[in-house]
């Protein structure tokens, strides 16, 4: 399923493929930029779409382009160290998370660095339409020309041959004055080639019907033990991660269907962004999301957040969710595969969970549905071995998925790897301290940590676009997840002790202590195209599924122990 994407619509209108219009374009040479001072080159901010893509011609030079231009954080060895501390069950730090305001303080780039970023895009013409709150972000507009003389670019049509698909993008590397170099990270929006995909299957044979068929709430929560926490969600909130809209009466007929009740779902708006008027073809996304997360957690607030498809989009919206500070867990069904996203965009979005980890929000997404072969569907194709971003982020816990089967009695019964659960070695990301001890990887960041029931042939039962359908992929397994987080915090609340926050670090110190049987369905059986299933992690399920109520106990309970305790 492609979801469209708010980016490609002014492109689309200046790209038509005949050989009458490719005449009739205006061709022009990028502008030099400013001479007398030296540039420094931008790396990784040209889309590896270019490279397998065929340019059509010129964009014009009157076209109007948005760009986000990303700041550097500052004192990152110091965050690193307070990151490891703050997950650190034996440091004083241990819980004692930051404010947005703390964060941005100690870590964010200054208000110096945002005015400086200022006055050279206004320099250069360009209008500065806003600034994160959390000053990582400065988003500017303006024509074509302008941009090539502010990054001294060259912006070209080209048309994915793959995909069929027609796209801009920037020839080269973006630049900037040298004196800028150590103030700015990247820059995004010079291409609209990337675009978010849902992580989500159906059955093959799948048609709407009047009923509810496929996994129910009390089954997925029977079988994970969800139900024996005891909570419900309230007083927490969850932010749903989204590039489409949703209807209110679909998650209502949902929630009458179950007896469930809890908060209002609400509409966050990113860059001006609301699609739940006319949703698009991603709706059943965004009602997967949230009847998943009100199964598990029906007493948690909702906000779902959306943002325009498009790098600069999913860059706003990290800004923007972290800057709010309004959630305690975030839960991600969309991805792009890393090969064919522009490396500059992924450093942005990890600079945004990097602050979600200080401040204690936890980050759940889906590791995608075309196995270890992540690009099978876009540029790269099925013969790349690739993982997922957003799941392949250090500080996001990857969900891998399962093919769940559930007693009359709706608990456990067995469980195997979904065939095309992602996972795999990330290209972009180091293998962080708390995942060397698994052995795999060679030193890169591996996915999933995690899984949960993603197979459509043991789909979860929903209600989108007016009628009851059986869906399945790992966009069911990560908001179950963070529904999951939610229960925790609630419980981890009362019990006078400290948000889940980044639960990676915590999860692998479970996993590989004497608790791991109590705390995870360890999945041993199955495959995708590369990895196999087996005993304790591996890189078609992670460390398995929840046993939500013995993984409770382990992390509010000082009786964890892992190798290194011992």
């Amino acid at each position: 399923m492609r979801p469209r994407s708010l980016a490609l619509a002014s492109a689309l209108a200046v790209l038509p493929l005949t050989a009458a219009s490719l005449a009739a374009t205006t061709a022009y040479a990028a502008p030099a930029p400013h001479v007398s001072a030296p540039r420094v080159a931008l790396p990784n901010t040209v889309t590896p779409a270019v490279a397998h893509s065929q340019k059509q011609g010129d964009v014009p030079a009157a076209q109007q382009i948005s760009v986000a231009v990303s700041l550097k954080l500052r004192n990152t060895a110091q965050l690193d160290r307070f990151l490891a501390a703050v997950n650190d069950k034996h440091s004083p730090q241990y819980g004692h998370y930051l404010t947005p305001a703390q964060f941005t303080e100690r870590f964010g780039p200054t208000q110096a660095d945002v005015a400086q970023v200022r006055s050279y895009l206004e320099g250069q013409g360009l209008k500065v339409t806003s600034v994160s709150a959390n000053r990582q972000v400065v988003n500017a507009s303006g024509t074509n020309a302008q941009i090539a003389k502010a990054f001294g670019t060259h912006e070209s049509r080209y048309v994915d041959k793959l995909e069929k698909k027609a796209f801009f993008a920037n020839d080269g590397a973006a630049s900037v004055p040298a004196s800028l170099s150590g103030v700015v990270q990247g820059v995004s929006g010079l291409n609209n080639k990337t675009v978010r995909t849902t992580r989500m299957a159906k059955p093959k044979a799948a048609t709407p019907h009047d009923t509810p068929s496929g996994v129910a709430p009390a089954q997925y929560n029977g079988a994970y033990n969800l139900d024996k926490l005891g909570t419900d969600g309230s007083g927490t909130t969850v932010a749903l991660w989204e590039f489409d809209g949703y209807s209110s009466s679909n998650l209502k007929t949902y929630d009458s269907q179950f007896g469930l009740s809890g908060p209002d779902v609400s509409t966050v708006s990113v860059d001006g962004a609301n699609y739940d008027s006319s949703p698009g073809q991603g709706q059943g996304e965004v009602e997967l999301d949230s009847e998943i997360v009100r199964g598990v957690a029906p007493k948690a607030q909702q906000l779902v957040y959306e943002a325009p498809n498009s790098d600069q989009g999913e860059i706003d919206m990290a800004a923007q969710i972290v800057s709010e500070n309004k959630v305690s867990v975030i839960s991600i069904s969309w991805g792009s595969c890393e090969p064919d996203t522009t490396a500059s965009s992924m450093t942005a979005v990890d600079n945004s969970f990097k602050q979600a980890a200080a401040q204690g929000i936890s980050v759940f997404s889906a590791s995608g549905d075309d196995g270890s072969r992540d690009c099978t569907r876009s540029t790269s194709g099925s013969s790349v071995q690739a993982v997922d971003f957003p799941a392949s982020d250090p500080y996001v816990t990857g969900v891998g998925g399962t093919n769940l089967s559930v007693n009359d009695d709706n608990s456990y019964s067995s469980e195997s790897a979904w065939s095309t659960a992602g996972g795999g070695v990330s290209t972009q990301f180091a293998q962080p301290s708390w995942q060397s001890g698994t052995g795999v990887g060679g030193g890169k960041r591996t996915v999933p940590d995690v899984s949960s029931n993603a197979d459509p042939n043991s789909g979860f039962a929903v209600y989108t676009a007016g009628g009851w359908q059986v869906i399945g992929g790992t966009s069911a397994a990560a908001p179950l997840w963070a529904g999951y987080a939610s229960l925790f915090n609630q419980k981890a609340k009362a019990a006078g002790q400290s948000a889940l926050g980044e639960a990676n670090p915590k999860l692998y110190s479970i996993a590989g202590g004497s608790n791991y049987g109590s705390a995870f369905h360890d999945v041993t059986t199955g495959a995708n195209q590369d990895f196999s299933a087996g005993t304790g992690y591996d890189q078609v399920t992670g460390w398995g599924s929840p046993v939500a109520d013995g993984l409770t106990n382990a992390l509010l309970g000082g009786s964890q122990s892992s190798s290194s305790d011992e």
